[in-house]
């Protein structure tokens, strides 16, 4: 992953070219090793998908030397870990659920896109994120839950257009309500929802939100 991001950088084309290689690489080394758990196999393609993105948006050479470090060791131990129940594994697409919607609002912002482009592409985009964060177990309601958390992310992306905020706080604000929905509904399927679960993670999300907000650049308002 190390090298076939930092070769392929100069020209987006072949940098995109190289990330669908490597996807396709990694499925089909996982597959041998995993046979068809689609669970399984669609996480590091979601992970690759949601790094590469970030990575072409990082303007910064340090910055994304750094980034490019990380991310190939996660990527490392995402695959040692892959086909076992982990929390690391579920942290890391946590990790790729906030670059997805880091590349959405940045679209958005370097392409100026209306936002009636963007409010259909967050709710495609939450409800199969939602799809995979819940795969992995047979429960016939979760699939109302796909439909509610796809739903409420829309209408804070929608509510986001109009705040002034560039899209580094605008995908911190959208994962903060991604994260507390999948994580309790998560919990409650296996019966491990407690109150004290709830204050803390709403403490810990509150916190998140103010200390982004409070030292966020906002945009001026025209």
């Amino acid at each position: 992953m190390f090298l076939v991001f930092l070769g392929s950088a100069a020209n987006f084309y072949v940098f995109a070219a190289s990330v669908v290689i490597l996807i396709f690489a990694s499925l089909a080394i996982n597959f041998k090793r995993l046979n068809f758990t689609w669970p399984h196999l669609m996480l590091p393609v979601i992970y690759l998908l949601g790094s590469g993105s970030m990575f072409a948006i990082i303007s910064s050479p340090t910055l994304r030397l750094v980034f490019l470090i990380l991310a190939s060791t996660a990527f490392y131990f995402l695959e040692v870990k892959l086909g076992r129940e982990s929390h690391f594994l579920q942290n890391i697409y946590l990790l790729s659920v906030f670059a997805f919607y880091f590349a959405l609002f940045a679209i958005q912002f370097y392409f100026n896109l209306k936002t009636w482009w963007i409010i259909p592409a967050a709710f495609v985009l939450t409800y199969l994120l939602s799809i995979q964060g819940f795969a992995g177990f047979s429960l016939p309601s979760k699939r109302y839950f796909h439909l509610l958390i796809a739903m409420v992310c829309t209408e804070v992306t929608w509510a986001l257009s109009f705040w002034p905020t560039h899209f580094f706080v605008d995908a911190v604000i959208l994962f903060c309500f991604f994260y507390v929905l999948w994580l309790f509904s998560f919990s409650a399927f296996f019966g491990k929802l407690t109150k004290q679960k709830i204050y803390w993670q709403l403490t810990l999300v509150a916190l998140v939100l103010i200390l982004t907000l409070t030292t966020a650049a906002w945009r001026p308002l025209r």
